[in-house]
């Protein structure tokens, strides 16, 4: 190999250090919202808005920020896995984000009649529509070539990439204005209600890289076919 080729490839090299870096700062992040929710969730019941707090916060904070990193190649939990193993952990985790999240938003909407007034529940009827959306999507992205008649595979899966991306977006925004809610105010201090919410923000913004980079390859990938 010659010299030229070296110094060419050297400069990725802490890039992709950095992007693993980032990838364990979130998923640390990840890790402290899921347990700090469930154990103020779990330690006063999971009922009514408790259940509702717990289930979207699994859904879409945890289950559903891992299924959308799954295929990222910064992801240090799953980098080293086959493309097709990706694909199956994937869908895994989106079927029971997916479920979780819907069903825990269901369960508030029921609950107040579906008269959703507030900034956050207006947002996480939003969340409840795209991830209905999303899924629907993706079940179309696995059987692209079922229904390659009526979209191309990369046009559908392209699609289904933006839902996602979106559906996770709305959900973790969704989730921040959760912290100004009586439910969660009336037992956090000020100081973890802050912290929460920034936690919330970098892991919106480290989980959401992925999806985009790869939402903006293939993007770039269809206009050049138009």
């Amino acid at each position: 190999m010659s010299q030229s080729s070296v110094h060419e490839e050297s400069p990725l090299e802490p890039l992709q250090q950095l992007e693993r870096v980032l990838n364990v700062l979130n998923q640390m992040c990840i890790g402290f919202i899921t347990i700090c929710i469930s154990y103020l969730t779990l330690r006063t019941g999971l009922e009514g808005t408790g259940l509702h707090v717990w289930l979207v916060t699994i859904g879409f904070s945890f289950f559903m920020a891992e299924g959308v990193m799954v295929h990222y190649g910064g992801n240090v939990l799953t980098n080293s896995y086959k493309r097709s193993t990706k694909t199956t952990i994937h869908w895994i985790l989106m079927i029971l984000g997916g479920g979780c999240g819907a069903a825990g938003a269901l369960i508030k909407m029921i609950q107040n009649g579906f008269l959703l007034k507030s900034t956050h529940g207006i947002l996480g009827l939003t969340a409840f529509i795209l991830c209905l959306l999303a899924m629907s999507s993706g079940l179309a992205a696995l059987c692209s070539m079922r229904v390659k008649k009526l979209i191309t595979p990369l046009l559908n899966k392209a699609f289904h990439n933006f839902l996602g991306v979106a559906c996770f977006v709305v959900a973790l925004v969704t989730q921040y204005y959760g912290y100004q809610t009586g439910y969660f105010t009336n037992r956090a201090e000020a100081d973890l209600q802050i912290l929460m919410k920034c936690l919330t923000f970098i892991s919106l913004l480290l989980s959401s890289f992925g999806p985009l980079k790869s939402l903006f390859i293939r993007v770039k990938t269809i206009s050049k076919q138009l």
